[in-house]
């Protein structure tokens, strides 16, 4: 799958995120693709838990599986 990568500033970042948490998207990929495409992602259904060691929330849906995409999202907000 090809990987587009543009540059945006702090505050610009800012929005995007905000925007794409307050619409419920899966990602900001999958936001941005929204608004760029006009389409809405087919989402697989989120079955969120507790981690018992870490106490991090996960998905524990059957059958799910991290993409490198979900996994470079989730680290996006980290300094």
């Amino acid at each position: 799958m090809p990987i587009l990568t543009f540059k945006v500033s702090t505050a610009e970042a800012r929005t995007i995120r905000a925007r794409a948490r307050s619409e419920k998207a899966a990602s900001v990929s999958a936001y941005l693709r929204k608004v760029a495409l006009g389409t809405e992602a087919a989402t697989a259904p989120i079955e969120r838990r507790r981690h018992p060691v870490s106490g991090l929330p996960y998905n524990a849906a059957t059958g799910r599986s991290v993409s490198a995409e979900e996994i470079r999202a989730a680290l996006a907000d980290f300094p």
